[in-house]
């Protein structure tokens, strides 16, 4: 469930072209947190942790992208 919350956000941002309510300090801690539960999930083996945070990543750093794209204009 919190791995697709992310996704009305990603929607919002693409029809706005605005993210100005996001904050850069918090997609950075969600994007440091994933890439630690990565690890912690490639250490454990377990294939759930790791899914689940790639994807939580993908969608954090595709948020990070739209705003800085759409903060440039």
């Amino acid at each position: 469930m919190v791995t697709v919350g992310w996704i009305p956000q990603i929607i919002r941002g693409y029809k706005t072209k605005s993210l100005s309510d996001v904050s850069y300090y918090l997609m950075i801690l969600i994007s440091t947190g994933s890439v630690l539960w990565i690890f912690y999930g490639v250490e454990i083996n377990d294939k759930i942790i790791v899914g689940v945070n790639i994807a939580i990543l993908i969608f954090n750093l595709t948020l990070l992208c739209m705003k800085i794209k759409y903060s440039r204009k």
